[in-house]
C-alpha cells in the first residue's frame, strides 16, 4: 500500500525540465504581491536559474511550486498567465528546430518526437482518428494532446496549474506558426479548473470543455497541409545536420510509447496489446518480448497508468465515480472500487480524503500556511 504522508525516494534524474519553463512566474507572484523566493527556495529552484532558463530542474518540484504559489497567490488561473509571458523560445533548441518545419504536420511531427529536449516527461501527440462525444462522428478533427508522464508521480497529486501552462503555451506557439490560418475549434481539460471557465474561454478564444480523459487541442483536419513559406535554408539545412547527429538513434523507450499509446485510447476498446501493438508497428508478441526485456509487461504499464491518473482525477477534476470509471476504462464503478482497494488498500473516496489532506499538510508545513486545499 504506498503511504500518501511520505515522499517517494525513488531515483528521480530524469524527471527534469527545463527551468525556462518558469519563465514569467516571478512576474505574476510579483502583480499578486507575493514575494516568490521562500517559494522557490522551498522547492530548491534557483532564481539565477531562472534568468539561464537553460538549467535543468526537477519537474516535480516544478509542479508543485505552481500548484502552492497559486494557492498562496489565491490566483487560481496562474498557469494562463504565467503562459502569457512565454513565446516559442522558451523552447530553446526545440523551438530553433520547430521554425524550421515546412508544414503544420511536420511541426507537430518535430515537437511531438523531440518535446524530451525541454522536458523528459512531456508528451505531445497527433491524434488523427478522434473518437469523442465533442464533435458529428464524420467531423474532420485533429487533436493536440499534451500530457506530462513522470516517471516518479506518487509525491504528486494535482497538476492543474503546470498543465494549463503546457496546453496554453502550445497554443501560442502553435497560433504563432500559423498566423492567421491558425483556427482552434475547442480545447479539453483532464481536471476541473478552480478559475471560472470565461477566463478559459477568452483565453483561448474557443470553447472549453472541462473533466475530459487529457489535455488536448482540436483542430480541423486541414491545418496539416499549411505551408510555411520559409526562405530560411540554412537554418534548415543545419536543423537536419543537428537531427542527423544527435538523434538518429534516438528512439523513446518501448516502456515510454506503450504508456502514451495506452494514454491516448485509454477509455476506449482500443487499449488492448493487440491494438497497441498494431499502432506501433509491431507483432504482439514482439510487443511482449520487447517489455519483458524491459522488465516489465503491458498489464503492468497499464495498471500504473490507471493507479496514477485515477489518484489525478480524484484530486483535480469533479467527476463522478461512474465517469472516473469510465474514463479509466473499467466497466463498472464497483470494479473500479476494487482495484483502488489492491493499489492504495482503501475506497476512492477514503483516498480522495487522504490525497487532499496529504497535498495540503505538504505544501503548508514549511511556510506555515494554515489554508486547506480545495477542490
Amino acid at each position: 500500500m504506498v503511504d500518501l504522508d511520505l515522499i517517494h525516494k525513488k531515483d528521480t534524474r530524469q524527471d527534469m525540465v527545463h527551468s525556462s519553463g518558469l519563465r514569467g512566474y516571478v512576474d505574476v507572484m510579483q502583480q499578486q504581491r507575493i514575494d516568490p523566493l521562500p517559494l522557490l527556495e522551498k522547492y530548491h529552484i534557483n532564481l539565477t536559474d531562472l534568468h539561464a532558463g537553460n538549467v535543468w530542474i526537477k519537474h516535480q518540484f516544478l509542479i508543485q511550486l505552481l500548484e502552492e504559489s497559486s494557492q498562496k497567490a489565491n490566483c487560481a488561473d496562474l498557469g494562463l498567465r504565467i503562459s502569457t509571458y512565454q513565446d516559442i523560445s522558451v523552447l530553446g533548441v526545440l523551438g530553433q528546430i520547430i521554425q524550421s518545419a515546412s508544414t503544420f504536420r511536420e511541426v507537430i511531427k518535430f515537437s511531438s518526437d523531440l518535446l524530451f529536449l525541454h522536458g523528459s516527461a512531456l508528451r505531445l501527440e497527433m491524434n488523427e482518428h478522434v473518437t469523442t462525444d465533442l464533435f458529428d462522428q464524420n467531423a474532420e478533427i485533429i487533436e493536440i494532446v499534451y500530457d506530462i508522464q513522470l516517471k516518479n508521480s506518487e509525491n504528486i497529486f494535482s497538476k492543474r496549474q503546470v498543465i494549463d501552462l503546457g496546453l496554453a503555451v502550445c497554443h501560442r506557439v502553435l497560433a504563432y506558426l500559423s498566423g492567421n490560418q491558425y483556427q482552434l475549434l475547442k480545447v479539453s481539460l483532464p481536471h476541473s479548473p478552480l478559475a471560472p471557465l470565461n477566463i478559459y474561454k477568452r483565453f483561448f478564444n474557443a470553447e472549453v470543455v472541462v473533466g475530459q480523459k487529457h489535455a488536448a487541442l482540436y483542430l480541423h483536419k486541414d491545418m496539416l497541409n499549411i505551408q510555411f513559406n520559409s526562405s530560411d535554408w540554412g537554418l534548415r539545412e543545419i536543423v537536419d545536420s543537428y537531427l542527423e547527429q544527435r538523434f538518429h538513434n534516438h528512439h523513446s523507450s518501448i516502456v515510454e510509447r506503450v504508456r502514451h499509446a495506452i494514454r491516448i485510447h485509454l477509455s476506449s476498446p482500443k487499449a488492448n496489446k493487440a491494438e497497441v501493438a498494431q499502432m506501433l508497428a509491431m507483432h504482439p508478441r514482439s510487443l511482449q518480448r520487447k517489455l519483458n526485456e524491459a522488465g516489465t509487461s503491458f498489464e503492468e504499464i497499464k495498471e500504473q497508468l490507471k493507479r496514477d491518473l485515477l489518484l489525478q482525477y480524484l484530486v483535480d477534476s469533479q467527476l463522478s465515480m461512474s465517469q472516473i470509471a469510465s474514463t479509466l476504462g473499467f466497466s463498472e464503478q464497483s470494479t473500479l472500487s476494487r482495484a483502488c482497494k489492491n493499489w492504495f488498500g482503501m475506497s476512492p473516496r477514503e483516498l480522495k480524503i487522504k490525497a487532499l489532506s496529504s497535498q495540503s499538510i505538504s505544501q503548508t508545513s514549511e511556510l506555515g500556511v494554515k489554508k486547506r486545499l480545495t477542490c
